[in-house]
């Protein structure tokens, strides 16, 4: 037991040591670099329903990329873990007649009032996102930030 244990730490202390190298120069050959999509969309949040293992959060707005956007986040509590497991979908309607689509997976946490969740979306014209999701409950704002991943 005491081998697999000061194995982890061995494993968790290489990863502090080799994330600032990794981070260093963003410029450098497979480094992660990440733009925005577009400006944060603030959302009103239109429906929550709360269940014994988490809730249903429903919201809508206009994000600039999509155009009015509705969307759906149901997330799970993992009470092993402490954090709550998010699935969701969101359609956009564009002014000019089209349409966009997105599934979406990923995690959050609660702190006081606020919920933040980190999905990667997958949208129906191929191209993926990595989506920074702010529920404010006090304020009944949902505010999305959406990065480009593909």
């Amino acid at each position: 037991m005491q081998t697999k244990t000061l194995a982890t730490v061995v494993f968790l202390l290489s990863l502090l040591l080799i994330r600032p190298a990794a981070v260093a120069d963003a410029h450098s050959e497979g480094a992660l670099t990440i733009e925005p999509r577009q400006a944060p969309a603030v959302m009103t949040v239109t429906s929550v329903q709360l269940t014994d293992a988490g809730g249903i959060i429903s919201a809508e707005g206009d994000m600039s990329e999509y155009g009015k956007v509705y969307t759906t986040y149901e997330m799970t509590l993992d009470p092993g873990r402490g954090l709550y497991l998010v699935t969701g979908e969101g359609r956009g309607f564009m002014s000019d007649g089209s349409f966009a689509s997105g599934q979406f997976r990923g995690i959050g946490h609660r702190k006081g009032s606020t919920f933040t969740m980190y999905n990667t979306v997958n949208i129906s014209d191929g191209t993926q996102n990595l989506d920074v999701i702010t529920f404010d409950a006090l304020e009944n704002t949902l505010t999305v930030k959406a990065y480009i991943l593909k």
